[in-house]
């Protein structure tokens, strides 16, 4: 049941990652136009393209047909050398020049623009050999071969003029540059760039762009260069192979004007500070500042995107637990929406003396920190961003970012990524810019301000990445997370798929950590139990040795089963009561005679056990031990050889069952080492115990070796769901040094002498057992065979040593068939016996035996012991059978 649990709960779970989005289902795709995650994948190389711009029709207008064959960018050169001298007022002069390896097109060559997001506006475009063709459309340069051959091997050089090669962001202009070789095979290009004096600023870097397979995703390094003259060559970087690379700058332009249509009444300012917790989740506290002017009248929209979760290097761990996209939760200040989670509004405005309305709101995220396998951390932070349509510009804004864990300046990078992609799954693609900034370093964090107006289309995040250090999401916080996050958006079913798991998860691991604390908790109360049980052992026997008794105990019971496997009980008899040795002979004997089968066992051994109780009553102490054992056994006609025998148990598979084994002992025995029938020596003088034939006395001091006056002997075996602990059993008041668990180990040895009575023709066992008028009442032997019988337990409800006789009732537990093959029904008996005479003290758990030589009494009725010839008496000094009545089937 808990495998198929697990099973539901970890398919379910999955849900999420199947195509999971919150909100409104397909309305939405990522920038890439696919549902999976890109990252920087999203603008990996391609030298199918001819243009990395978005707006670009990526051919030639000359050539406008896409059925027949068109010129290439994808071809290999050597000897690539690009040439660019920046001007102050952004344009740039641009000499390219390589050698193109023979048979590369048919038609003819492109060379796509190196400024990323924007068309370049291409003037005096020289082309050489002058037997080329050339034409440019929208920044692209494509150049055509003469006649329709393959072209052979020539140099081939271009010279040209861009007008403005920055990028407009409001009134800031930065330029970013991207310059790729031909083809993989291709030698890496030689770079030169000279600039015009206070053109390019001192924060100017050069990024080598490299595929990362374990993130999937290209990852960006500074090439350390040095600057001579307003001028940077590849010489500078020649122990680095740049076979993607990126100019980055925040240029001081001359006489560059850029128009913008909002007025300072059309604009806002953003103060935030933005706290990392160690647990992964980033908490927003911000403040919107809009002019009173503003014409939009209505609720604020802020956006909070659709972002994913890392997919690619991140943990095992993290992965299992979190959705497919990032989760926003714990909203104040702002209004949810029922249908979807996209935005939120704010209202709640309050009002300033300088002619300002002030909003102040609040949030937390999750899936904005991931891991990047050994590379440490990265953490994205988004600035708080008003949507298109509320036509605000973004005036300037200030981040105060606080971690609570110490940021190292010296191990971390920071960058502010600007994206114009709206509802994009991943924020970094190929629309994306990284803009150089300088952070004003604190104790606990960092903060940064910007004072450069902010397009409404366009969306700011810093992105700060930290070496050497790792995290793992927590699950209850994520469960909180989209819980919250659900119910602050019920009906856009926002993550309700992971909710669903993650709910089935936490209850089964609620379930499950429930029962595994209280098996924890019983096995402590056990141990506990039984080191108190073992310290009031000691306090009467300080010899008593817990791993000597268990070996003991585990001796006898192989050997118990290795007699039974043989079918004689008698090598054993010394080391049980009279009770367990007349169960196991008498359910051999009926087994034999009365079913014709017989049992057999192989492979068997104890698993464990343990003591589970301890009970003294009167002279006596006991042991209760849970013995779980392992074997083969399989029952046959008795007439079938002993080589099918083993065949047969070799392919039988092994069992487990559990019993409860109740040893006994006299209180006042101390545990003498190694001086015990197991070592072949009276337990009570320590002479060596000689079995001249079936007996239980010891021939020199007379000790009876089963009666639990010297040594541990096995009294009951208790099947493990009749068990009932000691402290449960009514209280009987027992005097006269008599012992409840002896008075039961005789009521259940009389009983098995009933049941053999019941069943076998001309037994004669119960006679000297039982009183003669209830021996004349039975029925007669053999009259109600039982077959298959078993004990459950004998526990004794009623006990009179006041009556003459005195009587005592127990109540039997127990299962047998009424007929062969047929399955064994459980039953409830009561035995009611009676005490003539005193019983002799020195019988213990042992039963009447002969005086002379101790050999057992025989079931005949015999007034001669048939070993020694010595006078027996015709009725035990015992209790004595008086009646049986049924309780129940």
């Amino acid at each position: 049941m808990l495998k198929f649990i697990t099973i539901i709960s970890l398919s379910v779970f999955w849900i999420p990652s199947f195509d999971a989005r919150p909100g409104m289902g397909n309305s939405y795709r990522s920038s890439s136009s696919s549902n999976t995650r890109s990252s920087y994948s999203s603008y990996k190389p391609s030298y199918n393209s001819s243009s990395s711009s978005s707006k670009s029709n990526h051919s030639s207008t000359s050539y406008p047909s896409s059925s027949g064959p068109e010129a290439t960018s994808y071809f290999e050169s050597s000897n690539h050398k690009i040439s660019i001298h920046f001007h102050a007022d952004g344009s740039a002069d641009v000499n390219e020049s390589f050698r193109i390896k023979k048979n590369q097109s048919k038609i003819g060559i492109k060379r796509p623009s190196f400024i990323i997001k924007k068309d370049a506006e291409i003037t005096n475009l020289e082309v050489f050999p002058e037997t080329v063709y050339s034409s440019h459309n929208s920044g692209i340069i494509t150049i055509f071969w003469p006649n329709n051959e393959q072209n052979p091997e020539m140099d081939i050089s271009i010279h040209y003029h861009i007008k403005d090669t920055t990028i407009s962001m409001g009134k800031l202009h930065l330029v970013n540059w991207k310059f790729t070789k031909t083809n993989h095979s291709s030698q890496p290009i030689q770079f030169d760039l000279k600039w015009d004096p206070n053109s390019f600023s001192k924060n100017l870097k050069i990024q080598n762009e490299v595929f990362n397979e374990s993130l999937s995703e290209y990852e960006r390094f500074d090439v350390p260069v040095s600057v001579e003259e307003f001028h940077i060559q590849s010489d500078s970087w020649k122990n680095v192979e740049l076979n993607t690379f990126y100019v980055i700058d925040l240029p001081q332009l001359l006489q560059k004007v850029t128009q913008t249509q909002n007025s300072h009444k059309r604009s806002y300012t953003l103060d935030e500070t933005v706290t990392l917790n160690e647990n992964g989740s980033h908490h927003y506290q911000s403040r919107i500042l809009i002019p009173k002017e503003n014409p939009n009248q209505n609720s604020l929209q802020l956006q909070l995107g659709l972002n994913r979760f890392r997919e690619y290097g991140e943990s095992f761990w993290n992965q299992f637990w979190t959705p497919a996209f990032q989760v926003s939760y714990g909203f104040k200040g702002v209004s949810t929406y029922f249908w979807h989670l996209f935005s939120v509004s704010i209202s709640d405005e309050i009002a300033t003396t300088d002619n300002l309305k002030q909003y102040d709101f609040s949030f937390s995220t999750l899936g904005e920190t991931s891991n990047r396998q050994n590379k440490g951390l990265e953490h994205w932070i988004r600035i708080t961003n008003l949507e298109n349509r509320e036509n605000l510009e973004l005036e300037s804004f200030h981040i105060q970012l606080l971690s609570e864990s110490n940021i190292d300046p010296n191990s971390s990078k920071i960058e502010m990524i600007v994206s114009d992609c709206e509802y994009c799954s991943d924020v970094m693609d190929q629309s994306s810019w990284i803009v150089p900034i300088e952070p004003k370093w604190e104790a606990d964090g960092f903060s940064f301000d910007w004072n450069h107006p902010i397009p409404n289309q366009y969306k700011v995040y810093i992105r700060l990445q930290e070496t050497n250090k790792h995290f793992n999401y927590n699950p209850i916080l994520i469960f909180y997370a989209v819980l919250n996050a659900f119910l602050h958006s019920p009906g856009s079913g926002n993550h309700m798929g992971h909710l669903v798991a993650l709910g089935i998860f936490f209850l089964g691991f609620t379930i499950i950590g429930f029962f595994y604390l209280n098996r924890r908790k019983n096995q402590t109360d056990k141990k506990q139990k039984e080191n108190f049980n073992i310290l009031q052992i000691q306090k009467i026997d300080p010899y008593f040795d817990l791993v000597l008794f268990e070996k003991k105990v585990i001796l006898i019971t192989e050997k118990t089963v290795f007699a039974w496997d043989k079918g004689d009980m008698e090598s054993v008899r010394n080391f049980l009561s009279a009770s367990v040795f007349q169960r196991f002979s008498i359910q051999l004997q009926l087994m034999n005679t009365i079913d014709s089968e017989i049992n057999r066992m192989k492979g068997f051994s104890v698993v464990s056990l343990e003591i589970i109780e301890m009970s003294m009553e009167s002279d006596y102490l006991t042991l209760h031990l849970k013995i779980k054992c392992k074997t083969k056994d399989k029952t046959f006609p008795k007439q079938t050889s002993e080589l099918e025998i083993q065949n047969q148990l070799n392919k039988e598979k092994f069992s487990v069952y559990e019993e409860i084994h109740s040893y006994t002992r006299k209180i006042t025995t101390q545990t003498k080492p190694n001086i015990d029938l197991i070592h072949n020596l009276c337990p009570s003088c320590g002479a060596t115990a000689k079995f001249s034939h079936s007996t239980n006395k010891c021939e020199y001091c007379g000790g009876i070796y089963n009666s639990g006056e010297a040594d541990w002997v096995l009294t009951e075996i208790t099947q493990v769901v009749e068990w009932e602990e000691t402290n449960s059993k009514n209280e009987l008041d027992l005097k006269n040094m008599i012992a409840k668990q002896l008075l039961e180990d005789r009521a259940s040895a009389v009983f098995w002498k009933y049941i053999h009575y019941q069943s076998c023709p001309n037994s004669e066992i119960l006679k000297r057992d039982s009183l003669d008028e209830s021996y004349k009442r039975l029925s007669g032997p053999g009259n109600a065979p039982i077959h298959s019988p078993v004990i459950g337990s004998c526990h004794m409800v009623k006990l009179d040593l006041n009556s003459k006789p005195q009587k005592m009732t127990c109540e039997i537990r127990w299962s047998g068939s009424r007929k062969k093959g047929l399955i064994p029904e459980h039953r409830r008996s009561k035995v009611h016996l009676v005490l003539l005479n005193e019983r002799s003290k020195k019988l213990g758990f042992s039963e009447e035996s002969c005086n002379h030589c101790g050999a057992p009494l025989p079931e005949i009725d015999s007034s001669v012991c048939p070993y020694c010839k010595g006078t027996i008496p015709g009725k035990v000094s015992d209790w004595l059978f008086d009646s049986t009545e049924l309780i129940s089937l």
